[in-house]
């Protein structure tokens, strides 16, 4: 006799969010929420950040390179978070 077990056919994607799979409606209504969260975060691009932190581009990339402010690569771009760019205007103060 074949007999095949019922596997749970779920894998994770790369924000570690379980992707197929049985999911109860609590969870999934969770990961809705999630989804709308990341919508309402604005990103800026060099130009925009750097005006928002009052520096130039160049040094702003500099800051990059130095590890000083996270960033995004989309592409050959890079972007950022507000929230990310906030944090570094809040460390700013600090000294």
């Amino acid at each position: 006799m074949n007999y095949k077990p019922n596997y749970n056919l779920s894998t994770k994607d790369y924000n570690k969010r379980v992707v197929g799979g049985n999911h109860s409606p609590k969870l999934f209504k969770n990961l809705i929420n999630d989804e709308i969260e990341d919508e309402k975060v604005r990103w800026f691009d060099t130009d925009e950040a750097a005006n928002f932190l009052r520096i130039t581009p160049n040094a702003l990339r500099i800051l990059v390179h130095r590890a000083r402010v996270k960033s995004y690569k989309l592409g050959r771009r890079l972007r950022f978070k507000q929230c990310d760019l906030v944090s570094v205007l809040q460390l700013k103060e600090d000294y």
